[in-house]
């Protein structure tokens, strides 16, 4: 299989990928899928696993809460994988690439969700005030979703097939300043979408429930997986203790 083709295919399934974690939510953006995949395309199966399994590990616990955009795992797999295998299979290399591509899916998700995303909805609000379906249509799913082939499958694509040193080149490239202002921007809203999370819930005796995971987390140093089957068991004594009652 040709270079450009394998470029091509993994750009390809980027796309899927993304349109992916806007619709149907059945995960196949995680690292822990894309990394055995684009391997699969690039004729590397055991480096594609190894580098997936690996960034999984690293965003593990980078979730998107409220409107705040984390790097993105998913371009970054993708790319840090074909680089690992162009480079001779190394995973070293590939840790090395993802976390800065990670930042550059971070920009574009950025952009996607506060001006292009925007655009479209504006436009289905015109939409819906001349019953024009037809428009509804393109502009709530149709012409969102192709961006996505333009935001990332585009850069995939470039990536893969001139190289390491493309990346190189365009992650140094980026100036300081835009990298800073993202993260203390992200960091201010991802605190609003937290606040936003925490106002809808209402029922106060849910709220002992959200104090105890925070000394756990704070005072006994738990990590987010223990918080999550602690949420499990927590979860579960209360359905029990509530049902004996009743």
């Amino acid at each position: 299989m040709s270079l450009f083709l394998q470029a091509f295919l993994v750009a390809l399934f980027v796309t899927i990928a993304f349109i992916d974690s806007h619709t149907f939510q059945t995960h196949i953006f995680r690292p822990i899928f894309v990394g055995p995949v684009v391997g699969l395309i690039m004729g590397d199966f055991q480096t594609g696993l190894t580098v997936g399994v690996t960034v999984e590990l690293m965003f593990l616990a980078v979730i998107f809460v409220g409107t705040a955009v984390p790097p993105n795992p998913t371009i970054s797999t993708a790319i840090a994988t074909a680089v690992a295998i162009l480079g001779g299979g190394g995973t070293e290399l590939a840790v090395a690439t993802a976390l800065p591509v990670s930042f550059i899916g971070q920009i574009a998700e950025t952009v996607q969700n506060s001006i292009i995303n925007v655009y479209f909805m504006h436009r289905v609000d015109d939409a819906v005030d001349k019953l024009n379906t037809k428009g509804i249509v393109l502009n709530n799913t149709i012409f969102p979703m192709l961006m996505n082939a333009v935001l990332y499958g585009v850069p995939t694509f470039l990536a893969v097939y001139f190289g390491a040193d493309y990346v190189a080149k365009i992650i140094s490239a980026i100036p300081d300043k835009i990298i800073t202002g993202l993260s203390v921007g992200g960091g201010m809203v991802g605190a609003v979408g937290f606040a936003l999370l925490l106002s809808s819930i209402k029922t106060k005796s849910m709220w002992p429930f959200l104090f105890l995971g925070f000394f756990f987390a704070a005072y006994l140093n738990i990590n987010m997986i223990g918080i999550a089957l602690l949420a499990v068991v927590f979860s579960a004594l209360y359905y029990y203790f509530k049902l004996a009652k009743n």
